[in-house]
């Protein structure tokens, strides 16, 4: 087994904390193939390094796919995902948008690409998330 320095350990340990903020985005627009929101960084979405957490990111990402997706008037998850990390957010970023385009409708997927950008116009984050249609909403 592997000795690690106690330092080391404790600094590993961190990465574990509450990680969120979702509940405080705001919906600008939707409609089918189409929706956007902001969201005030908030300390809960920070990672260990000061900076936003990826998986926070993600999250917001994957979220207005669905709701791109789920404007069709169909349930949906995650089919497949990709993420391309452009420039690091700090708490001092203040309101970020989500931005999420369909570019394909198919019988069972949409392909859909996200862009999160500051209030400034800065490029943050690209991702492009296959949604997975279900089953049509009643």
């Amino acid at each position: 087994m592997i000795t690690m320095r106690d330092k080391i350990w404790k600094g590993i340990e961190e990465h574990i904390h509450p990680l969120g903020g979702l509940e405080h985005a705001v919906l600008i627009d939707a409609r089918p193939g189409y929706a956007k929101f902001s969201i005030v960084i908030m300390p809960e979405a920070m990672n260990v390094y000061g900076i936003v957490h990826g998986g926070f990111l993600f999250t917001l990402c994957d979220t207005a796919a669905g709701m791109a997706t789920y404007a069709y008037e169909v349930e949906n998850t995650t089919q497949q995902a990709s993420i391309h990390f452009i420039k690091g957010l700090t708490i001092e970023t203040g309101k970020i948008y989500v931005e999420c385009r369909s570019v394909h409708k198919g019988r069972s997927t949409v392909v859909n690409q996200v862009e999160i950008t500051t209030e400034s116009g800065m490029l943050a984050a690209v991702a492009t998330i296959t949604m997975f249609l279900l089953k049509p909403i009643e």
